[in-house]
């Protein structure tokens, strides 16, 4: 999965077909709804903290299927949860 380069907090900017869309990452707000630390998250499901951190600033470009599906099932939620597509 692609998630374009940063330009603001928790979202992407990218231009497909002429309309501009945002990929925006929510991890943060469901950690916070659900009272569930980073580290947490981290120590339990084996991802680094580094790279929860990165995903909560949106300092990456991409995210595996492997992270994503830990984050989902440990949530227990979809992955629509987690990224949304902003026009």
């Amino acid at each position: 999965m692609y998630i374009p380069a940063h330009s603001g907090k928790n979202s992407s900017k990218n231009t497909i077909y002429g309309v501009t869309i945002r990929m925006k990452i929510m991890l943060n707000e469901i950690l916070e709804q659900k009272g569930i630390s980073q580290n947490k998250l981290a120590k339990d499901t084996g991802i680094s903290t580094t790279t929860l951190r990165n995903l909560n600033h949106n300092r990456t470009t991409r995210i595996s299927f492997e992270i994503l599906e830990k984050i989902c099932i440990y949530l227990d939620c979809g992955v629509e949860d987690i990224l949304r597509v902003e026009k």
